[in-house]
């Protein structure tokens, strides 16, 4: 062993160097990115099997706002503890009957859901009216929608 280091000293430094350089890598890894295996909501979904929002539901709510004259098309998709709701509406509505279209998502949805779960709806139409789109949220521990600016 003593032979091998002697004839191959510049090997075992480098094979030295190397070593410690993989173990300061993972240090500094481990210093800025403590908690990459966990998982990306932590613990701030626990009890939303209790309260799912179905795709029963989903396509239930899809098809009372379709069932609306005042809606073009209509699609829905959950992300952790938001229900984001995308309309498009009619050239020609306005903005009350617009926003009055969010009593179709909370009158489908169960009131433990309703208060689990934020709700956005997006409220959009294909023409370039100045005032659309326009966003309404919902946070769980409120009874209604607020919002944007009216322009």
């Amino acid at each position: 062993m003593k032979n091998f280091i002697k004839n191959n000293k510049v090997t075992v430094v480098a094979f030295i160097i190397c070593v410690i350089f993989v173990i300061l890598v993972f240090a500094v890894k481990l210093t800025f990115f403590p908690n990459e295996g966990t998982a990306i909501y932590g613990d701030r979904l626990d009890g939303i099997e209790e309260v799912e929002i179905t795709d029963k539901q989903q396509e239930d709510i899809i098809k009372s706002l379709e069932d609306k004259d005042e809606v073009k098309k209509v699609s829905c998709d959950i992300k952790g503890r938001t229900l984001n709701v995308l309309i498009t509406v009619n050239d020609d509505v306005e903005l009350d009957p617009a926003k009055a279209l969010t009593s179709s998502i909370t009158d489908n949805l169960e009131e433990d859901q309703t208060s689990y779960y934020d709700i956005q709806v997006f409220i959009s139409k294909d023409n370039d009216d100045t005032r659309f789109p326009i966003i309404g949220y919902k946070h769980q521990n409120k009874d209604g929608f607020s919002w944007t600016k009216d322009r």
